[in-house]
């Protein structure tokens, strides 16, 4: 169940490395993919083992509950696997998914109320549903367990990985040409921010990126040292959504907005700034804090969710809530050279750790942990296992 493939934030992203990562590792077994747009239907033409089936649709829940059993079921598959959370709830078929975040419960205020009583109703029943449950990081499992108490399936901890592009390699040419195209001085702090709900152009803009405290807390950092770095934000619409806070020139100054920029390039950002920073109130797994780890480029992230999870001992962590601490990190980190260096070296030694490959593995210790009783259900199909 691919339709987040559509995607070009970190689901998207996971999806993509995951799903290559299962037809590279697991070359005996059909991969029935499918999209709700011929988007990426080129994405995996180079596996034999991967068949490609696109399904428009007019809404989400009606290509979760209508479109893809009906499609299973033609296709012959013995098990269903969505990257996100959500199955067919009306199949026999075992499923799957990937819980990606807990943030509705941390953070209900930054949803609608329609959206938290869809996912207070639905998630219940997809974790009844599932035949096994994986989670993005030990912190999102845990939090969902506190919320739903509930009787869980089979679980495993995945993780994320990054891309072969995510290296503390430099390349001078290309960096010089990507410093040039997006107008970089010569030294900055980086941020990666969010202002909009994943995967929903309706709702409403999203306030859990904490952009606010963190601008607060950026022109504290200024007053506080005679030679501040500039703040380079990457994101989509992020200066519209601050001066829409009330934020003008004298509060954003500073500061430079450079928009989206593709995950296959954001990897330069990494490797051309002093030091990252992200002040998001709920980091579920953080795949910018693990791109910064594995670019060398020293992290400043938040102490909450899974940060020190996925970094251990190779950021300097901050209280995404409290803008003094974020000021104070942003003055310990760019004015230690020693301490820079240090959190580099820990940075790509941790993310060594964090691998495409190592999440594949995981994942498919639960496919086939489940495929002898999805085999036996499917009376059409051959004995054979098939992962869609």
């Amino acid at each position: 169940m691919a339709r987040l493939l559509d995607q070009s934030d970190g689901l998207g992203v996971y999806a993509h490395h995951l799903l290559r990562q299962l037809l590279s590792q697991d070359p005996q077994t059909r991969y029935v993919i499918f999209l709700g747009s011929p988007h990426s239907s080129d994405l995996f033409r180079e596996f034999d083992n991967a068949q490609v089936h696109v399904m428009p649709a007019r809404s989400r829940l009606l290509w979760d509950q209508v479109l893809v059993p009906r499609a299973a079921r033609r296709f012959n598959v013995d098990l269903l696997f969505n990257p996100k959370f959500s199955l067919p709830l009306f199949t026999r078929i075992p499923g799957v998914f990937v819980l990606q975040s807990c943030d509705w419960y941390v953070n209900a205020r930054n949803y609608p109320w329609w959206d938290n009583v869809y996912i207070r109703l639905m998630l219940p029943l997809y974790c009844r549903r599932a035949s096994g449950l994986l989670a993005i990081s030990q912190a999102t499992l845990d939090e969902l367990r506190r919320h739903l108490q509930i009787r869980f399936a089979r679980t495993a901890i995945t993780h994320a990985g990054v891309g072969p592009h995510f290296t503390p390699e430099r390349d001078t040419t290309a960096l010089q040409a990507f410093r040039a195209e997006y107008e970089l001085p010569e030294r900055f702090i980086l941020t990666v921010a969010r202002v909009l709900h994943t995967g929903h152009s309706t709702l409403p803009d999203y306030p859990g990126g904490n952009n606010e405290r963190l601008m607060r807390a950026y022109a504290t950092y200024r007053r506080r040292t005679a030679q501040p770095l500039p703040l380079v934000v990457a994101g989509r619409n992020v200066e519209q959504y601050l001066r829409a806070r009330g934020f003008g020139s004298a509060g954003l100054e500073g500061v430079r907005f450079i928009g989206f920029v593709p995950n296959e390039r954001i990897h330069a950002a990494y490797q051309l700034a002093d030091c990252f920073v992200l002040a998001t109130l709920c980091e579920s797994f953080g795949l910018p804090t693990l791109e910064a780890l594995a670019t060398g480029c020293p992290a400043i992230i938040p102490a909450t969710g899974a940060g020190p999870e996925v970094a251990g001992p190779a950021a300097r962590f901050i209280d995404p809530y409290d803008e003094s601490d974020m000021a104070q990190a942003l003055l310990e980190v760019t004015a230690s050279t020693q301490l820079r260096e240090h959190l580099s070296r820990e940075g790509i030694k941790r993310a060594q750790s964090f691998t495409w490959q190592q999440a594949a593995r995981r994942t498919l210790e639960v496919f086939d942990a489940l495929l002898p009783s999805a085999a036996s259900i499917s009376t059409d199909s051959p004995v054979t296992a098939t992962h869609p």
